[in-house]
């Protein structure tokens, strides 16, 4: 059975005027020569995969507060490659093209310190481009030879994949929690409560990686969760706080 992932990514689904594919816009792009290719550090791309999409649920803790959907099974796996996926790339002139390519989202891109030096220049000024960290082993080394250059847009430098994906989870969650704050502003309910439970999930994803700063993130975006709630609930989240002591 072919399914058009444009209609479940773009339409209105009839659930409660749910679009989930429409209420963020981020995408995260990973450029590196190795961890790019196909074959090559798969465990480690799952992980981020995983880790950092919003439309995974890994324990019951997440299910709590995880939107109903109503999605058929096999469908929301395809839609997990459809949006707020992470696309690596190891031809910087395949990733180029992606990232123009993509001119109206919003890209959480990393790259490493050797492929970095040559392709920043490259992408820096495009209003795509959220955020940039590299990835690399040897700081000290890129910092000294050329990236004091972008000290403008390289957003962080991390020399371990656990601080990398915590950094990432992270800036995430907080991008999410901004797009609620926007649904709610413009009285967007069903919008706002979705991207504060997406937040809350990759919140409590950061305080299993040891983020020390979640508990207070947490309360912050359960209060915001509940104000934003429509009438009739999406889903208790009242025992996170006691959860968090």
């Amino acid at each position: 059975m072919e399914f058009d992932l444009n209609s479940w990514s773009k339409v209105i689904p009839y659930w409660e005027g749910r679009d989930i594919g429409q209420y963020s816009d981020h995408i995260t792009v990973w450029l590196d020569k190795h961890i790019g290719r196909e074959g090559q550090n798969d465990d480690l791309k799952l992980k981020f995969r995983t880790d950092i999409h919003p439309l995974t649920t890994l324990d019951h803790e997440e299910a709590e507060v995880d939107p109903p959907l109503h999605l058929d099974p096999e469908i929301l796996e395809l839609l997990k490659d459809r949006v707020y996926f992470l696309k690596a790339f190891f031809d910087p002139e395949e990733c180029l093209k992606f990232i123009n390519l993509y001119h109206d989202r919003k890209i959480f891109f990393i790259t490493s310190g050797s492929m970095g030096e040559h392709f920043l220049s490259r992408i820096a000024g495009l209003p795509q481009i959220q955020e940039i960290l590299i990835f690399c082993g040897n700081i000290s080394h890129h910092v000294h030879t050329w990236a004091m250059n972008y000290t403008e847009i390289i957003t962080a430098m991390l020399d371990h994949q656990t601080n990398l994906l915590l950094r990432l989870t992270k800036d995430i969650a907080k991008y999410i929690e901004d797009k609620g704050n926007q649904h709610m502003a413009h009285f967007e309910r069903n919008g706002a409560t979705t991207c504060y439970a997406w937040a809350i999930k990759l919140t409590l994803r950061a305080k299993k990686l040891g983020d020390t700063k979640s508990k207070a993130l947490l309360d912050i975006l359960v209060r915001k969760f509940e104000d934003a709630e429509p009438a009739g609930g999406v889903a208790p989240v009242e025992h996170m706080e006691q959860d968090q002591q």
